[in-house]
């Protein structure tokens, strides 16, 4: 080997020690750096963790995000002046996941299949006369326990087969929007809060292409006990934030220039973060469009159903029922409001 040749491998060498001390080095130090700089999870009441929309703690900076912290660092950063309020716009939710009966169960918790009925009581029927199909029924007693709620009995929602599938939304758009779509025309919420009468067969429903889901195949609830706070889509989102929420992450970045993402890449961030879709009981509502309540309106969510592989609501929409907290305290669900929208 020549000198020209020993020389260059020489410098290699060194040079492929020094990279690899240095990134020991780098490595060590963003180690470092998030065992000290990653945002603490908000103990929930009972023990329980959950996703509550901001950190608790010291302001979180970009400079603290790394790799590992997870898609939603930056956007509790983002959102870590509205913590506080965020916090106390916690509510009590039970997650809904569906899967497949074998054999349909009367009395189940469950997303179509065939309704429980007590003889000698008229069975839902929209305008027509046509029967309602059973788009979900819950027994609360096997159901997490959830604040207001009846703790036991058979909670049932009915939807027609038109071209709202039950929904007033004609009407909501010529006036008081939830009085509107509170009018249980084209749709019934029923309760049950002692299904031990001898039930009648119930009549066939709307066929499923008129339906947002198949009732011939229906879907079996389980539920998983949670909290969360306010969505980015809900009518009071912006007064409990303390602003619009892509002003939020526009201000975030001004602040951190360092921060590598355009303010459209925070912006979407923060708004899956505050995404508060999926089928449950309680908690906060989401919209693909907006919110049908006025600002003040006391209603609260009461049932959502997302779109999923099996259920659509028109272009990957989203459906809500709401209800007054005092109906709800008295089991009366007779002016719940139902509505959905999508994209």
């Amino acid at each position: 080997m020549n000198t020209g040749k020993a020389v260059l491998l020489s410098a290699a060498i060194v040079a492929a020690m020094l990279g690899a001390v240095g990134g020991g080095l780098y490595l060590l130090d963003r180690r470092i750096k998030q065992a000290g700089g990653h945002t603490m999870t908000v103990p929930l009441p009972g023990g329980e963790a959950g996703k509550t929309g901001a950190p608790r703690g010291a302001k979180a900076s970009a400079s603290r995000c790394g790799q590992d912290d997870g898609d939603d660092c930056l956007a509790k950063a983002a959102l870590a002046p509205a913590a506080p309020a965020l916090e106390r716009s916690r509510r009590a939710v039970a997650r809904i996941a569906l899967e497949p009966m074998a054999a349909d169960e009367l009395k189940a918790s469950k997303v179509g299949g065939r309704a429980y009925w007590a003889a000698g009581r008229e069975y839902p029927r929209d305008p027509q006369g046509r029967p309602m199909s059973l788009l979900a029924q819950i027994d609360l007693a096997a159901a997490p326990k959830m604040p207001g709620y009846p703790e036991r009995g058979l909670l049932q929602f009915f939807i027609s087969g038109d071209d709202y599938y039950g929904a007033a939304l004609d009407a909501a758009d010529r006036g008081d929007r939830m009085r509107a779509l509170a009018q249980q025309k084209g749709f019934r919420v029923a309760y049950w809060a002692d299904a031990s009468a001898p039930a009648l067969a119930p009549p066939a429903g709307a066929a499923s292409d008129r339906l947002p889901f198949d009732p011939a195949k229906p879907r079996r609830m389980t539920f998983a006990a949670d909290y969360e706070s306010i969505g980015n889509s809900d009518v009071e989102a912006n007064e409990v934030l303390g602003g619009d929420p892509a002003e939020l992450a526009e201000r975030y970045l001004r602040e951190h220039p360092q921060a590598k993402d355009s303010p459209e890449e925070l912006t979407d961030q923060v708004a899956d973060y505050l995404d508060r879709g999926g089928h449950k009981l309680g908690g906060h509502p989401q919209f693909t469009q907006s919110d049908p309540r006025e600002s003040g309106d006391r209603r609260v969510l009461l049932f959502q159903l997302d779109s999923d592989d099996e259920m659509m609501w028109g272009d990957s929409g989203i459906a809500n029922f709401f209800i007054d907290p005092d109906d709800l305290a008295r089991a009366d669900f007779s002016r719940v409001s139902y509505h959905w929208d999508c994209y």
